[in-house]
């Protein structure tokens, strides 16, 4: 099963949950799933940033640079 399954699925269960301790109990897991995700999601960012060439970088960091100005 994908992440992106599991989140599906954790939806699912979210929404057809009764209120009270499964509900909760359900949010909980779909918020793990989804910070596991987001943590997955950001470490391969960073890993294709890294293997970007020199040239490249510079000039990503030079664009986000005059964005934040």
């Amino acid at each position: 099963m994908t992440p992106e399954d599991l989140i599906d699925e954790l939806c699912h269960k979210v929404v057809l949950a009764p209120d009270g301790p499964e509900l909760e109990a359900a949010l909980v897991e779909l918020q793990s799933a989804l910070q596991e995700h987001r943590d997955y999601l950001a470490s391969v960012a960073a890993e294709y940033l890294l293997n970007l060439p020199l040239a490249i970088r510079k000039r990503l960091s030079k664009i986000h640079e005059t964005i934040a100005a």
